[in-house]
């Protein structure tokens, strides 16, 4: 089996990373950025040296181990990365490794991250891994980067002032590459991607410039002023079935897109009920659309969203219930938790 392969996010899933959450610690941004991409209620909490509570750590540990034992029963090979003390040295999780990493066709991109406190993520997290698969002369790790010295991506915008750059206005400029991978989607040969307040016209262009010859990376027209990933946007289920966020982009937007023309799209006919114990520090409650799709047919789903697991069922689809609410207190869900190595086909 190629240790690198992966050109959409619904062929079987044969290898997989999956991130820890030990000693996680609040992202700490200029308060212009906090304040246009976290919930109101815990922006006081995202300053320095501010660690997750213990307890909310453990328990996600806890959840992200049972993740990856429920992908290993499913015949699929996990990768854990290394134990880093964010709270040490100013970081923010090891738990969120789709933010970081995007496999497309036999290479693995690293971001280019917006975020300060997540510069040196990768490298202490992941970077082992990077290194094994590395190994294999028909991968192709692509680092990120470096970025300038002083960070100038924030430079001239105004503490909740952001920008107007393509057809929203974000936190962050344009004087160096940025984009999250979690901001980008595979469809085959097409890379849906959408511009954000972590992602950029020069992350855009990087990007595309990385991705292997055949491959290129078109952006979608999104309605969302907090944008900051595109898995609570979007989620192709399989091949020609997508379900999306009805409030953050149109039907219209997606059939521009050449790739998804002629797919059943289906909007979520539901508004997510509140998550509230524990906190959902970080994230909105369209975190149920985050799931990781194992086949085509089977979806992993946070124990408690029945709600939509029977959606999931309604539209043909398997939903194998993990527990993750402590891992969306961090920042995430299933897919966010995970970065595809192998995809099958």
């Amino acid at each position: 089996m190629a240790f690198i392969s992966a050109n959409n996010e619904w062929s079987p899933l044969k290898s997989v990373i999956v991130g820890r959450a030990t000693y996680s610690n609040f992202p700490s941004e200029p308060q212009h950025m906090i304040a246009n991409t976290m919930p109101e209620a815990y922006i006081e909490l995202f300053r320095p040296n501010n660690p997750f509570p213990e307890h909310i750590c453990k328990r996600a540990d806890a959840e992200l181990d049972q993740l990856a034992s429920i992908l290993h029963g499913e015949g699929i090979k996990v990768y854990r990365p290394n134990i880093v003390n964010w709270q040490h040295i100013g970081g923010y999780t090891g738990s969120m490794p789709r933010d970081g990493l995007i496999t497309i066709g036999n290479h693995i991109i690293e971001s280019a991250f917006a975020w300060n406190c997540r510069r040196q993520e990768i490298e202490l997290a992941y970077g082992g891994i990077l290194r094994d698969l590395a190994l294999d002369a028909s991968v192709k790790v692509i680092r990120a980067p470096k970025p300038p010295v002083p960070n100038t991506i924030y430079d001239d915008i105004e503490d909740n002032e952001p920008k107007n750059t393509n057809t929203q206005t974000w936190t962050i400029n344009n004087t160096r590459p940025a984009f999250d991978a979690a901001d980008f989607m595979r469809f085959g040969a097409t890379v849906i991607g959408q511009y954000s307040h972590v992602t950029n016209q020069k992350g855009v262009e990087y990007l595309n410039s990385q991705v292997p010859t055949g491959y290129s990376v078109s952006m979608l027209e999104t309605t969302n002023p907090h944008a900051m990933h595109i898995d609570t946007v979007i989620l192709p289920l399989r091949q020609g079935l997508l379900v999306y966020h009805p409030g953050r982009v149109s039907e219209e937007s997606l059939r521009k897109q050449a790739v998804l023309a002629d797919w059943d799209l289906r909007p979520v006919p539901f508004t997510p009920k509140p998550r509230l114990d524990p906190p959902s520090y970080t994230c909105s409650d369209w975190l149920v659309m985050i799931v990781l799709v194992l086949d085509g047919r089977k979806v992993i789903v946070d124990e408690t969203d029945t709600e939509f697991a029977a959606w999931m069922e309604e539209l043909g689809k398997e939903p194998i219930f993990c527990p993750l609410r402590h891992v969306n207190s961090i920042g995430g869900a299933s897919h966010c938790a995970t970065v595809d190595l192998v995809r099958e086909g």
